[in-house]
């Protein structure tokens, strides 16, 4: 497994907890909105489990970070 898949599946992992553990705290259309991604990709994954496609995991880690990264400034 090469370094770059590695950093995926950690990031996937990442992104999909926090999807769930906040699932009712976040405006699933205003994140895929914000990263351009599918209309329903966030939400199939939340309701349905669908995977979500390698190409929109590190767009939405980036989102997620932002979003977590709480700071007053």
């Amino acid at each position: 497994m090469s370094t770059d898949q590695k950093q995926l599946e950690k990031s996937r992992k990442r992104v999909e907890k926090w999807l769930m553990n906040n699932k009712a705290f976040i405006n699933i259309t205003g994140i895929e909105k914000h990263i351009s991604a599918p209309k329903g990709l966030v939400q199939k994954f939340i309701k349905y489990d669908k995977k979500i496609n390698d190409k929109w995991i590190e767009p939405l880690h980036g989102v997620i970070k932002e979003i977590s990264s709480f700071s007053l400034r």
